[in-house]
């Protein structure tokens, strides 16, 4: 393994250094860049973004343009002046550090220039539209001979986005215009994949083929790898009881390791796994509350399903046990509809006919003595 200098770092890695084990996962995504689209996709905490931003950090031959959807999630819908105030954040981003790039978009109608800073129009005659801002990339492209990806960083929240229809935009690009690529990701997947409706005969991205990066969590020998070799980078003393604890408690996924390792660097074993749970806890709950933003009147139903499936279940034990909370048989396809919601949302996965947690704290965030 290369480096690891700030491997318990938990901010998003943006160099190779400090990126463990995932060199054949940052391959496919530099060969997907061949491609129009290239989905990189895996669970919360994965490591997605951060194998994403060392991938921009590297490629010092093209521009990437990094627009992260998590700020909307909490957000029970995203007008278009939110997109594009998002958009024209990064755009000017891209501009300070390639100023040539102010050549080609001075020629979009709804852009105002004022020094080496843009602005978009998001409203009226006068707004943006993207169509156009990825024909000023193209042309930038080709005049500069690079490629300009655009990164929609976990893009299925953009299913909440009224008024403004982005897929027809992204269609076009894919068929016109060879210099734009797109790098989409998304912890969501199922999600994801209704927001961009690549098998609906309807959606403009039917039948585009795209390059996916699947970006999983650590098996077990890596993952306790990860630790011996962050914690003697940090010159912490660990016995390997401690790391096969760490690992049995927290699973694979890269992000809880790297909250353990940050906390064990400052305290002992036992407060880095108790101060991780306690955290990690919370965080599944405020993600569990930002999915509830318009569906609170079925709060009392969803949060019963998680208790539920948290040792894994089924569809029939899921209903009797809905049935047997609200004293009263519940619909079949309410409660089919309330496992889909939730496995959209990444908070079970369908194994065989079981529903469980794809991530072990989500599983101790919804554990009876706790929920």
């Amino acid at each position: 393994m290369e480096g690891c200098k700030s491997l318990f770092d938990p901010r998003p890695k943006t160099s190779r250094a400090d990126l463990y084990d995932r060199e054949e996962e940052l391959r496919s995504l530099r060969e997907g860049l061949r491609f129009p689209i290239t989905l990189v996709l895996g669970l919360r905490r994965s490591g997605k973004s951060s194998l994403i931003r060392v991938a921009s950090a590297e490629d010092e031959g093209n521009i990437w343009i990094y627009l992260d959807m998590r700020r909307f999630e909490d957000s029970p819908f995203i007008s278009y002046k939110d997109f594009v105030g998002t958009v024209e954040r990064e755009v000017n981003s891209a501009v300070r550090r390639f100023p040539s790039l102010l050549e080609s978009l001075r020629r979009i109608r709804g852009v105002a220039i004022s020094g080496v800073s843009i602005s978009f129009a998001w409203g009226g005659r006068q707004r943006l539209r993207l169509a156009d801002l990825f024909d000023s990339l193209q042309e930038y492209g080709d005049r500069s001979s690079r490629d300009v990806v655009v990164v929609l960083d976990e893009a299925q929240e953009l299913i909440k986005l009224r008024g403004y229809d982005l897929l027809p935009q992204i269609a076009y690009a894919y068929d016109n215009l060879k210099r734009v690529k797109f790098v989409i990701g998304g912890s969501k997947v199922r999600m994801l994949h209704r927001f961009l409706r690549r098998e609906d005969p309807e959606s403009p991205l039917y039948g585009r083929a795209a390059w996916e990066v699947n970006v999983g969590p650590f098996p077990e020998d890596i993952a306790k790898d990860f630790l011996r070799t962050g914690l003697r980078e940090a010159g912490v003393r660990f016995s390997e009881v401690e790391v096969e604890e760490a690992y049995s408690t927290l699973g694979g996924i890269a992000g809880w390791l790297t909250y353990y390792g940050f906390h064990r660097t400052r305290a002992s074993h036992m407060e880095a796994i108790g101060r991780t749970l306690e955290e990690g806890v919370t965080m599944v709950r405020a993600e569990f509350e930002a999915f509830l933003v318009g569906r609170e009147t079925a709060r009392r139903r969803y949060v019963e399903v998680m208790i539920r499936c948290g040792s894994g279940c089924r569809w029939s034990e899921v209903k009797r046990s809905l049935s047997a909370m609200e004293g009263r048989e519940i619909n079949d396809k309410e409660v089919s509809r309330l496992l889909s919601n939730l496995e959209e949302a990444g908070f079970l996965v369908k194994v065989g006919e079981i529903y469980v947690p794809p991530d072990p704290m989500i599983r101790r965030a919804f554990s009876p003595s706790s929920a």
